[in-house]
């Protein structure tokens, strides 16, 4: 049985070539608007002008001299990918050295500075076990423009230790082509991770439950 070979009348040759050229100009547009729709851009963490700092809260009897503890994170980079048409569509990622956690309060001697390391290191983070802190966004919420200004909260995953937990936070930001800075706070549990809070000296020492984070990014961009 012979094969049909499916004939195009000469009469309707152009019109057909016609309309496959429009086919491929029009995959050809899309494929140039999904191009300049996905196009980013990407800050990445400038350390020395960034700050993280977490507060614990002192429970024990020597809350009378040191009612908080102020711990900022020494070593940490990261980068921020935003999209140039939306702003609200971003992606971030940040990892931090967990032996960098340094502890900050005035008037502590360096030998309770020490042994403050010692428990933060050995007992509570695990540090030669964990060495890694990290975030990275899932999505964005709440996003609202007011000028320069852009606030949203911001939803990721943080692992701490072997335990990785959903947060969110506010966010306010400021984005210029070359430079993106960030600012917020975030509450956490230390038992969310499955960190039960130090306690120790017969009661002298024992730290609350909760942490508060407090952050000030600055991102630059090439």
């Amino acid at each position: 049985m012979k094969k049909q070979i499916l004939a195009i009348p000469r009469r309707a040759a152009p019109v057909a070539c016609f309309i496959i050229l429009l086919l491929a100009q029009n995959q050809d547009l899309s494929a140039q608007r999904a191009k300049r729709k996905d196009k980013t851009r990407i800050y990445t963490i400038d350390l020395p002008q960034s700050r993280v700092t977490t507060t614990l809260t002192q429970e024990g009897f020597i809350a009378r001299r040191y009612p908080t503890h102020r711990v900022e994170v020494k070593n940490f980079s990261g980068k921020i990918e935003v999209s140039e048409r939306d702003e609200t569509r971003l992606s971030v990622e940040v990892e931090a050295e967990a032996k960098s956690l340094t502890n900050a309060d005035e008037g502590m001697s360096e030998f309770e500075r020490g042994e403050f390391h010692n428990v933060l290191n050995n007992l509570v983070l695990e540090s030669d076990k964990f060495p890694k802190i990290k975030f990275v966004s899932v999505s964005v919420s709440d996003a609202r423009k007011s000028g320069e200004t852009r606030s949203f909260t911001l939803n990721g995953d943080l692992t701490i230790r072997d335990a990785t937990k959903r947060v969110s936070f506010p966010v306010t930001v400021t984005i210029s082509k070359d430079q993106l800075r960030a600012t917020g706070d975030a509450e956490l549990k230390q038992t969310d991770f499955g960190i039960k809070p130090y306690s120790g000296k017969l009661g002298l020492i024992r730290i609350g439950d909760e942490v508060k984070i407090n952050f000030a990014i600055v991102a630059k961009s090439p």
